[in-house]
């Protein structure tokens, strides 16, 4: 038996030498799967590949086409951070305009919507932005444009989500600030007969508002001056009478921030039916000026999930 275990031991031996393959040969299979266009096989035989010795220009190759096969597979997670790293070790490369590319493609496929952190959205916006400024001629110019046209309409509409769930807790002052802000900077992306109506109507139920703060003030108010009847000292006589002031400041403030909202927003919505006579928006503000006080909240939009992000996929 014994003389059998050394012919045994070198079977073994071979058997295990002949499955070891060296990253020429992983390299040669990972191509030919991404030819095949099975990606499952191309992303193990590349990720060995290039755990192994590679030429410099099989490891650029090896690295986009793992990151493509990624990109295929729609693991945009691992496609993002195999992009990121080729174009750290690669940024001269010929492959480098097409890295950029898809790395902003995969963040916005990480996008959940405008309801959500815009984390994402913001870093593919940063990329197709560097990707328009360093390839200013590339055919892919028009698409990048598209993106990055997407990427500001989330923006804008995360920041109309947050003024609308505003307005649903009747914070319209803080809402008027978010929606003035869509407008500053995402004009070219927001309809403007929806962000002036947004703003008109918030403007003016700020009386809404300040009804609601001014009659927390009034009881705080009331409070205080039963404070000052009990008070039996010079100083707490002060520091109530000093509270009952900055009370009756506030509710002044809040009339005059009432009464001066109120005319804003008239004007605003009788200027958008008068600029956008047939806009749903100019039925709606004449609604509100004949004494309607429904909060409407109107859905916000998903670009992501539009048919045309469907079709732009497949164009790539």
């Amino acid at each position: 038996m014994k003389k059998f275990l050394p012919i045994v031991a070198f079977i073994l031996i071979s058997g295990c030498a002949k499955q070891v393959q060296t990253g020429q040969e992983l390299f040669n299979k990972g191509t030919s799967a991404v030819e095949k266009k099975d990606w499952n096989d191309a992303v193990i035989n590349l990720k060995e590949a290039l755990s192994k010795d590679l030429t410099p220009q099989q490891r650029e190759k090896a690295m986009i086409m793992l990151a493509d096969a990624y990109f295929k597979k729609e693991d945009y997670t691992d496609a993002a951070l195999e992009y990121k790293e080729f174009l750290t070790l690669f940024p001269a490369s010929k492959y480098a305009d097409k890295a950029l590319f898809r790395l902003s493609l995969c963040y916005l496929q990480l996008v959940k919507g405008p309801q959500w952190d815009q984390t994402f959205t913001k870093k593919a916006l940063d990329a197709i932005n560097t990707f328009i400024e360093n390839y200013p001629d590339s055919p892919l110019k028009e698409k990048a444009e598209q993106i990055r046209k997407e990427c500001r309409k989330i923006l804008a509409e995360h920041i109309v989500y947050i003024g609308l769930t505003y307005d649903m807790l009747h914070q319209f002052t803080a809402s008027i600030q978010r929606y003035e802000e869509a407008r500053a900077l995402y004009s070219d992306v927001e309809e403007p007969d929806k962000l002036l109506f947004l703003i008109g109507r918030a403007q003016y139920f700020v009386p809404m508002q300040a009804e609601e703060k001014i009659e927390e003030l009034k009881e705080q108010l009331d409070a205080e001056k039963e404070r000052l009847a009990k008070a039996k000292t010079d100083e707490e006589v002060k520091v109530c009478n000093r509270r009952i002031s900055l009370l009756l400041k506030d509710i002044e403030n809040w009339q005059k921030l009432a009464d001066m909202n109120r005319r804003k927003g008239e004007k605003n919505l009788k200027t958008l039916i008068m600029k956008y006579p047939d806009s749903i928006y100019a039925s709606k503000a004449r609604d509100i000026l004949k004494g309607s006080e429904k909060i409407e909240i109107f859905p916000v939009e998903n670009p992501v999930k539009k048919p045309f992000f469907r079709w732009f996929f497949e164009t790539l």
